[in-house]
């Protein structure tokens, strides 16, 4: 093999390495925003069915007074 050789199979699996290291990184960061789209999408909807189920009660107190 020829020093030529040599330094092209070296640079071809260094960039293949990484390639799959930056692969790999964005994969990572793309699940990560899906998951805060996804959190920030059901936060209202599971807030909403919550509040729902479990009614707060108003007290007379908690009323405003009129002006007079």
């Amino acid at each position: 093999m020829t020093k030529d050789n040599i330094r092209f199979w070296l640079l071809f699996i260094v960039s293949i390495a990484i390639s799959a290291v930056v692969i790999s990184l964005f994969v990572k960061a793309l699940k990560l925003v899906l998951y805060v789209i996804l959190v920030l999408a059901l936060a209202p909807v599971i807030y909403i069915m919550l509040r729902s189920i479990i009614p707060g009660r108003k007290r007379d107190d908690d009323k405003l007074k009129t002006r007079e």
